[in-house]
């Protein structure tokens, strides 16, 4: 339909730049994707291994609270200052780790 044999070749040439780019860009698109989706799934597997760990740090920061009251109780007791304050110590530590949850999010680590 196109009589003009320049134009003719102008409309090819463009067809085939076309395809060209086409055929280009096509497997680059599918390789973003696939690497978007492996991404994702490994942030959510090292997501759900901090989550994993930080519940392991809480459930000994609970233990090392409790160690540190009874270690304050048996200090206060015996009236032995030195023990009193190791137990302190060692009560805010088990706090922090307690609150770890808490401090990671407030410092925007997870």
């Amino acid at each position: 339909m196109i009589k003009d044999k320049k134009r003719w070749q102008e409309f090819s040439h463009n067809i085939r730049d076309g395809f060209k780019r086409i055929l280009t860009v096509a497997p680059l698109t599918a390789l973003t994707i696939q690497t978007t989706a492996h991404a994702t799934s490994v942030v959510t597997q090292i997501n759900s291994l901090s989550s994993f760990v930080l519940s392991i740090i809480q459930a000994a920061g609970v233990i090392v609270t409790a160690w540190g009251v009874f270690e304050f109780a048996n200090g206060y007791q015996s009236h032995d200052g030195t023990q009193q304050t190791s137990a302190l110590k060692r009560i805010i530590a088990g706090l922090i780790m307690v609150g770890a949850g808490t401090l990671m999010s407030m410092l925007g680590v997870s």
